[in-house]
């Protein structure tokens, strides 16, 4: 995925989004909704739309529906880019670091 040189604001994250964000982190109580249905209490920082922004336009979806708190979900970095990569088609590979001691160093 190429991403986009317009601004933030021109891509529709301004303001109001801003503000729906906000309310999405407060409800979730900033928990990763995704790890928290597989039984983790983790951070998140991000914000997802369930049906993504281009799924949802193909769906002839307004603008309101797609930024709808309904379609919004606060999720941690980590499965942010695991379901990005799968809505683009790909397949996500974490880089593993390697210790010290040359063996991987665990990133849970």
């Amino acid at each position: 995925m190429v991403w986009s040189t317009e601004s933030r604001q021109s891509r529709g994250y301004g303001a109001a989004w801003t503000k729906v964000r906000a309310e999405v982190l407060a409800r979730d109580m900033g928990m990763c909704q995704v790890c928290k249905a597989e039984g983790r209490v983790t951070a998140g920082r991000e914000v997802d739309h369930i049906v993504s922004k281009a799924k949802a336009g193909q769906m002839g979806w307004t603008q309101e529906q797609i930024d709808d708190p309904k379609n919004l979900q606060t999720i941690c970095h980590t499965h942010h880019l695991i379901k990005t990569a799968t809505e683009n088609g790909r397949t996500y590979r974490p880089k593993v670091q390697i210790g010290l001691d040359g063996w991987p160093v665990d990133g849970s």
